[in-house]
């Protein structure tokens, strides 16, 4: 029930937004109870926050690992880690774009280090001079408002992650 209650969740706030959704549709769609709803969640923002925070968690997580890499290969792997999101979080991802200012107070420290992790991977991609527009902090930008686009434009096509992997790397390497 609790899983029927996140993928819901996901669909409904990725599709409507999370300001419009409510509890009663949620419920509605998973088909539970409003008590089996508040067993799990104490709000539709908790409900948000177990959507988003494994994905925060795992992205953190995963891009870290990339840090003992070389730069280019850990650009690879930055590549690889969305990719991975979107097969497994895809709903969650396309979540992150919908979040709003009063929404956004729920996951900030995971957003913060989410962009710590990214920010060190594309500080030591600047160090070796690979970056296209010579700025971790600007190719943090790039990655932050293109990557979900990217993934959702390519989606359902046969060479998706080939072509995610060129526009991402055309985006932050610089040709040498």
């Amino acid at each position: 029930m609790k899983e029927s209650l996140l993928a819901a969740g996901a669909r409904q706030f990725a599709n409507r937004g999370i300001g419009t959704v409510s509890v009663e549709e949620l419920i509605a769609e998973a088909d539970v109870s409003r008590a089996t709803f508040y067993g799990f969640f104490s709000s539709k923002y908790s409900l948000l926050e177990h959507i988003l925070n494994p994905i925060f968690e795992r992205a953190t997580q995963a891009i870290r690992a990339l840090a003992d890499r070389p730069p280019a290969e850990a650009i690879d792997g930055l590549v690889d880690v969305y990719l991975d999101l979107w097969d497994t979080h895809r709903d969650g991802l396309l979540l992150i774009p919908a979040i709003d200012q009063r929404t956004f107070r729920h996951f900030e420290a995971q957003h913060r280090a989410l962009n710590g992790a990214l920010l060190d991977l594309l500080s030591a991609a600047e160090r070796a001079d690979l970056l296209r527009n010579g700025s971790a902090q600007y190719s943090l930008k790039v990655i932050a408002r293109t990557a979900i686009p990217l993934l959702r434009v390519y989606d359902g096509h046969p060479a998706s992650a080939a072509l995610f992997r060129d526009a991402v790397r055309g985006l932050l390497i610089r040709a040498h």
